[in-house]
């Protein structure tokens, strides 16, 4: 549910990236970076690899990005709905 959590979901859907990378794309200091990243992995929705010095995160199933599509989707239209039902009572 964390923005930033989600925009790294959103950014690693373009395939593997580094924690700087992903900090950059999101312009956010790369130590908030690692903290959100640690988080998803530790929730099963990132991997990591390291290379060298560079650690290396991607999706573990490419159906998490379009899990949170459907959930965005489902929100945004409940959302119109209560739009809707608010303009209607303001009538």
């Amino acid at each position: 549910a964390d923005p930033t959590r989600q925009m790294m979901i959103a950014e690693l859907r373009s395939g593997e990236k580094t924690v700087g990378e992903i900090a950059e794309a999101l312009e956010i200091i790369q130590s908030m970076a690692s903290h959100h990243l640690a988080i998803l992995r530790g929730r099963g929705v990132v991997e990591a690899r390291r290379d060298g010095v560079n650690i290396y995160y991607r999706l573990v199933n490419p159906k998490i990005g379009e899990a949170c599509d459907m959930v965005h989707d489902i929100l945004m239209n409940q959302m119109a709905k209560s739009k809707e039902f608010a303009d209607r009572l303001m009538a």
